[in-house]
C-alpha cells in the first residue's frame, strides 16, 4: 500500500468504506479491514508529525470514525472494536500534538 501525504484522506476514506460501512450495515466485523484502517491512521501520524498545518478533513474523518466504532460497540461489546476506537482516537490526539506512534515515551521517573 502506497501511503503518502497527498493520498492520505482518500485512502483513509476508502478504508472507512471497507471497514465501518459493513459494521454499520450488517454488523460484520472485518478485522483485516480495521487493521488496514489503523495502519493508514498510524502512518498519518508519522507523515504529519513535523507539519505546521494538518488537513482538517483528515482529522475529522479519524475522529468521527473513532466515535462511530465506539457507538456501535455499545451494542456489540467487542474488545477488538474497543481497541480500534481507542487507537484511532490516539492517532487523532498524536497528530494534533505533533507526535507519532513511533515516538518513545518514558512513563517512569527520570533521575539524573
Amino acid at each position: 500500500m502506497n501511503i503518502e501525504k497527498d493520498n492520505l484522506l482518500e485512502l483513509f476514506k476508502e478504508k472507512v468504506t471497507d471497514s465501518i460501512y459493513p459494521l454499520k450495515m450488517g454488523g460484520h466485523i472485518d478485522e483485516k479491514a480495521f487493521n488496514e484502517l489503523l495502519l493508514v491512521a498510524e502512518e498519518a501520524t508519522k507523515l504529519l508529525k513535523d507539519d505546521d498545518l494538518v488537513p482538517k478533513k483528515l482529522l475529522l474523518e479519524i475522529y468521527l470514525s473513532s466515535l462511530a466504532i465506539a457507538g456501535d460497540n455499545e451494542y456489540f461489546k467487542n474488545e477488538f472494536l474497543s481497541e480500534v476506537s481507542a487507537r484511532l482516537l490516539k492517532c487523532f490526539n498524536l497528530i494534533i500534538d505533533e507526535r507519532s506512534v513511533e515516538d518513545q515515551r518514558c512513563d517512569g521517573p527520570r533521575i539524573i
